[in-house]
């Protein structure tokens, strides 16, 4: 029984040194058996190198192992380890169950439990208590010193309880995979197999404690026990006395192995030193045997030379990183003759690099492997089951059913789906019982023979499901009650055969790893349905426990990758990754974000945790400050894997833009390479870049953006996709986009017509919307496009229920004969609660009664209502008008109200809208028709009210906004009702005819509460009132029915520009539905705003009047030409 190191460095040869000795042995003894224990994923290169290696290209008697192999070898030839090993899903699936049962008794983890992925961190912990050999007695050992009094007492007390439960649970059943090597060392004194036998080890840079018992038991009962170890030659292997060195790995695994060999009695042979100059790998290559001899060692060498073996990139952003990557290897290929599987790709956080790299070898047509397991949470199957038990957990919301529909495995179409999704949003239907309904009442626009089909779909989908949710809604059920019921859905839905179908889709489209996933992914789940059965079968489950444990099974789910190539370049990360026989090495990500990024630990264990159980000397996986050395040696051994060239390339900004910085490895690199400059992959000149027909086609692309026609270069590649045959009708398309305008051709006049009809209704609200945009107007009135109705309160509706209750209020006062001023606070209250309600009751939406937040409603409604009728009153009892028409209709829209009031042979006007939200009058917005609403509606009232009062003079007096509000004010008010009079203050403009402003406001004195005007000490009027001369008052409205006239030609002419009106910060396209779909953009010639401008009432007002004498000069001309060809006419006659 004997031990034997091999040390040397990276690329020494110490594997082939050791594989050379295991075949000569091996012929020699035919009789004897010889393992090599590597790590599992080097098992199948492994067989390759030594099978290529043996004289007779066979090996008989050498098994290549990984441990776990090893285990079910040695168990098939002793009979032992009959229990099933319980995997990471499996230990997920229970732990989850021994949570539920012990919530109770836990105190620190309680609240975590339920958040996702904190079964995995628990299950973590677990793993590494086993791994390490840590059980109950040392937990308590380092709860005892830690005291009751801290954090880690309470969370060790949460952990033993779990693990107890969870050892309980796996009594006598079911082994972990941990506890698959303390199973394996019991066997070993049985086993024939390994009694005699040679053991090689290689590939390992250290073993846990579980693993040194094992290799203990090997020592005792094989002939020889083989470890290769990687060592510099200045070092002392012998000699471990701290963590913080470079080979700390290598020395803790040698002196735990001499120390286990002497316990044992075990010879130590000599060992073997593979420590030649240079070493194998790096013959002819100096400047890679200097980095193999230097990095990370702490000396002050340098090469000072010019060499091509070691480059740095910097590349903006972690894709262009990946995608100059990939440029280069394909460079190599095509210029060096290298072929794929000489190239190896290490990355330092395949989380950030792994989707850029697949995009960026997709792009240069590189065949990858990339070295990791994709999870199978987001793969639409596994999504289509999660859907479907999450829509019956949820009741079926809106949200979990077309979850559901969207997978694309529902057997509905796209096209259907959106159908019944406009539907459901548009009547709020959620709950089953809702769909199990007729859908009776149609949307808006809606056909019966679309509400029918609608139900048809409707049918087929709760047929669909019917049976699987009569089974879920049982009050008693276990878990394999559900699986049951999932399993026979899966099969009665032919799941299976739609995978398939999907798989042979990927397959003819070259996508091959979606393909092998989609081959796997049927296999995987119902695998995990047979361990929820096998593992918890008869537990009873609600259905919302029985999704978590779905989703703690289908977390540590895992697709495996396609296998290597004959001709491919691996891909991977620092610690996972081993590359064999590379000649280039790509190290991408070389930045501090990720070298050495968080290496303090932040999951259940803490490094103060961790520093305790140190304390107690209790072993547990390195800490933070080991882990940055651990970190080094991974890279070391990993940048010193390349026989011929070394890449490293960094980012200077992250995918969300934000700045980063080189890692510590950059600057360690530059000191070994004083000479060695960063090349920075975003000045490259195109002729130096690689570039594939797609690729080419962004670069033209943004030649065309930049201008670059007169670039030779540029022109150049322009040429060589024009005589590409399968390029050019591309080529062309992207020229005329590179030259595209806005579109000028509107509508012609007849078509105008015969779209809007010749005398269509000049509602006030149309003409805005034409003159802040044409185009808005013709997707609204021509087109008649709408958004989707949705199920909800929204302040529009909040808006017309406001305005119908006050409708309600003021019919019922005007019933009564009674007046505003003089009507008690009691049935004021009354008719305030009877009115909401009845606007509510009757108005077109149910949806102020689908929740309790749409309900309080209501309550804030009334309160709304009330506040308005008080301060209506209060400004109607400080002046002389009374209502006189409500909700009046005209053939431009509808006045809210309209006041008046008679003064012996004259009678003043008054217009008032109400608001909810805030709005302004503003002159300017008059003028250029943004805001005709309240003139146009004045000149309406004026007509009403001459109708009304014949032989008097009907005045306006003013025309106002009032906000329906509840407003806050503060409390430090001396006035309070004063405070809230002055917000509710109406909002417009007043015309000082005669008596109009003393029988608005009869106080006139101060800043009114009733007006939005404010008198000086001795009567006047200030500045910043609103207010204006009757002549200013008349031509507004004038110019507002001018503008009316005008839009409406316009309309007919058949107008639909793209004209957006722009005022300072504010733009028609602010609040408008169609900004997302109209085409409107600044980038593309031909689209402008139509920039208007500030302007004060004055300047509008001169505005208003020079447009007005314009326009009658112009009538003046036009009349005098028609009377010179009447006279001309008669004098011909």
């Amino acid at each position: 029984m004997s031990l034997k190191f091999i040390f040397g460095p990276s690329g020494s040869g110490k594997s082939y040194f050791l594989y050379k000795h295991i075949i000569d042995e091996s012929i020699e003894h035919p009789e004897q058996n010889y393992i090599v224990l590597v790590p599992e994923q080097f098992t199948l290169q492994t067989q390759k190198d030594l099978v290529a290696k043996h004289p007779a290209h066979g090996i008989m008697n050498i098994d290549v192992l990984s441990f776990a192999r090893l285990a079910y070898r040695v168990f098939e030839e002793t009979g032992g380890g009959n229990l099933p090993v319980l995997d990471d899903e499996g230990k997920n699936l229970i732990l989850r169950k021994i949570a539920g049962d012990y919530e109770k008794d836990l105190k620190v983890l309680k609240s975590n439990m339920k958040k996702p992925g904190y079964i995995s961190e628990v299950k973590s912990v677990i793993s590494e208590f086993t791994q390490y050999d840590i059980g109950e007695e040392e937990i308590s050992r380092v709860m005892e010193t830690a005291g009751e009094d801290t954090g880690l007492y309470w969370k060790l007390q949460d952990i033993s309880r779990l693990y107890r439960g969870f050892s309980e649970y796996l009594n006598k059943k079911y082994i972990t995979k941990e506890e698959l090597l303390d199973v394996l060392c019991r066997e070993i004194p049985k086993s024939e197999l390994l009694k005699n036998s040679t053991v090689a080890l290689d590939g390992f840079t250290g073993f846990t404690p579980v693993q040194n018992h094992l290799l203990r038991e090997l020592m005792r009962h094989c002939k020889r026990v083989i470890i290769t170890v990687l060592m510099d030659e200045r070092e002392n292997p012998f000699s471990y006395k701290h963590p913080y060195q470079l080979f700390a790995l290598s020395k803790h695994m040698v002196t735990s192995l001499i120390e286990i060999a002497k316990e044992e009695k075990i010879t130590l042979e000599e060992p073997g030193y593979k420590y030649e100059k240079p070493v194998r790998r790096f013959q002819g290559n100096d400047p890679l045997s200097f980095l193999e001899r230097n990095l990370f060692r702490g000396r002050q060498d340098s090469y000072r030379r010019q060499q091509e073996a070691v480059s740095i990139h910097a590349a903006r952003t972690p894709k262009e990183e990946a995608f100059a990557a990939a440029g280069e290897i394909r460079a190599l290929i095509r210029k060096e003759g290298y072929r794929y599987r000489n190239i190896g790709v290490i990355v330092s956080n395949m989380d950030v690099y792994g989707d850029y790299l697949e995009q960026a070898f997709e792009s240069y047509d590189i065949p990858v492997f990339m070295d990791h397991k994709r999870s199978i949470l987001l793969n639409s199957f596994v999504e289509y089951i999660r859907s479907l038990l999450n829509m019956a957990e949820q009741n079926f919301t809106y949200e979990s059913v077309f979850r559901f529909l969207r997978t694309n495995l529902s057997g509905i179409s796209y096209e259907d789906t959106c159908l019944m999704e406009n539907y459901v949003i548009g009547f709020g239907i959620k709950g089953y019982k809702r769909w199990q309904g007729q859908w009776a009442k149609p949307l808006k626009g809606m056909t019966e023979e679309e509400l029918d089909r609608l139900n048809h779909l409707r049918t087929g989908f709760v047929e669909k499901i019917d049976g699987f949710v009569f089974v879920l809604k049982q009050k008693k059920k276990t878990v394999k009650d559900i699986t049951l019921a999932l399993y026979e859905f899966m099969v009665k839905e032919g799941l299976q055969l739609k995978l398939k179908c999907q798989e042979e889709a990927f397959f003819l489209e070259g996508e091959l790893a979606l393909a092998k996933e989609y081959a796997q992914i049927y296999r995987i789940l119902v695998e995990l349905l047979d361990k929820f059965v096998e593992l918890l079968g008869e537990e009873q489950v609600d259905l919302s426990e029985y999704c978590k444990l779905l989703d703690a099974g289908l977390s540590e789910a895992r697709v495996g990758i396609i296998p290597p190539s004959v001709d491919q370049l691996v891909a991977g990360d620092v610690q996972r990754t081993r590359l064999k026989d590379v000649k280039a090495l790509f190290f991408i990500g070389a930045n501090d974000a990720w070298l050495p990024g968080a290496l303090l630990r932040t999951g259940l264990l803490s490094e103060r945790d961790r520093e305790r159980f140190q304390k107690e000397k209790i072993s547990l996986s390195p800490g933070g400050k080991e882990q940055a050395y651990i970190q080094k040696f991974y890279l070391y051994m990993n940048l010193t894997k390349p026989s011929e060239k070394l890449y490293i390339y960094y980012s200077k900004v992250s995918s969300d833009g934000k700045s980063m910085r080189p890692a510590y490895l950059i600057q360690e690199i530059r000191k070994l390479y004083p000479y060695l400059g960063v090349i920075d992959e975003e000045t490259k000149e195109l002729c130096s870049r690689e570039v594939t027909e797609d690729m080419g086609i962004d670069l033209l692309i943004r030649g065309f953006q930049k201008k670059e026609f007169q670039d030779s270069r540029w022109q150049e590649l322009y040429t060589w996709y024009l005589r590409n045959p399968k390029q050019r009708e591309r080529i062309e398309r992207l020229l005329s986009a590179g030259y595209y305008h806005r579109p000028k051709d509107g509508l012609t006049k007849a078509a105008a017509r015969r779209l809007y009809g010749e005398d269509f209704e000049d509602s006030i609200t149309r003409i805005e919307r034409f003159s802040a945009c044409a185009f808005a107007h013709f997707l609204t009135y021509g087109l008649g496009l709408r958004e989707r109705k949705e199920y909800e309160f929204q302040a529009v509706d909040l808006g017309n229920v406001c305005h119908s209750a006050l409708e309600g209020f003021s019919r019922r006062i005007d019933k009564e004969h009674l007046s505003w001023t003089q009507i008690s606070e009691e049935l004021r209250k009354q008719y305030i609660n009877e009115s909401v309600e009845e606007s509510i009751a009757c108005y077109d939406n149910s949806v102020i009664n689908s929740s309790a937040r749409n309900e309080y409603m209501a309550v804030r409604i009334k309160r709304m209502l009330e506040r308005t009728v008080w301060a209506l009153t209060k400004q109607l009892s400080g002046g002389d008008f009374e209502p006189s028409a409500y909700e009046m209709r005209f053939g431009n829209g509808k006045i809210d109200r309209i006041d008046t009031c008679v003064d012996g042979d004259k009678v003043y006007v008054k217009v008032l809208d109400y608001k909810t939200g805030s709005k302004a009058f503003d002159a300017a917005a008059l003028y250029h028709g943004l805001q005709l609403q309240l003139m146009v509606y004045m000149d309406a009232a004026l007509k009403e009210e001459g109708a009304r009062h014949l032989g008097k003079e009907v005045i306006p007096a003013g025309v106002f906004y009032y906000r329906i509000s509840d407003p806050f004010v503060d409390k430090q008010e001396t006035d309070i009702e004063a405070a809230v009079l002055k917000e509710l203050k109406p909002d417009g403009i007043i015309n000082l005819q005669d008596e109009a402003l003393a029988h608005l406001d009869r106080k006139q004195a101060g800043e009114s509460v009733v007006l939005p005007v404010k008198y000086n000490k001795d009567g006047s009027l200030s500045k910043t009132s609103k207010a204006v001369s009757q002549e200013e008052f008349r031509l507004m409205m004038k110019h507002a029915l001018k503008k009316t006239e005008e839009a409406h030609k316009e309309i007919l002419e058949g107008e639909t520009k793209a004209v957006p009106y722009r005022r300072s910060t504010e733009t028609a396209c602010d609040y408008c539905k169609y900004r997302h779909v109209c085409g409107f953009d600044l980038r593309v010639p031909g689209y402008r705003y139509r920039d208007i401008g500030k302007m004060s009432r004055e300047e509008a007002l001169a505005a208003m009047k020079s447009s007005a004498e314009s326009s009658a000069q112009e009538k003046q001309k036009k009349d005098a030409g028609d009377s010179v060809s009447e006279a001309n006419g008669r004098e011909e006659a």
